[in-house]
């Protein structure tokens, strides 16, 4: 095997993984809302371990779920007529 391909799969498998409880924390909402965002696909590389209700997440699909999420907020927020003021 390809050392590069090595590398990269060696360290896809040290990436963080959270679980749906982290998740809820992290995004401010209920498990239910983290499961359903799984089956609708947002987490294209999530884990299921054991029994069917112990997902884990890798942090990959995390960042651009947490992006998503950003966006739609500047976009609500830009609709309802706030403006970003620079730091």
């Amino acid at each position: 095997m390809d050392k590069f391909l090595l590398l990269k799969a060696e360290a896809e498998m040290q990436e963080k993984l959270y679980t749906v409880a982290e998740l809820a924390q992290l995004f401010g909402c209920s498990r239910q809302t983290i499961h359903n965002w799984n089956n609708d696909g947002r987490f294209p590389n999530s884990l299921t371990v054991g029994d069917k209700n112990t997902v884990l997440v890798p942090a990959s699909d995390v960042e651009l779920v947490r992006r998503e999420e950003a966006e739609k907020l500047i976009n609500e927020l830009d609709r309802l007529g706030f403006q970003a003021v620079s730091a």
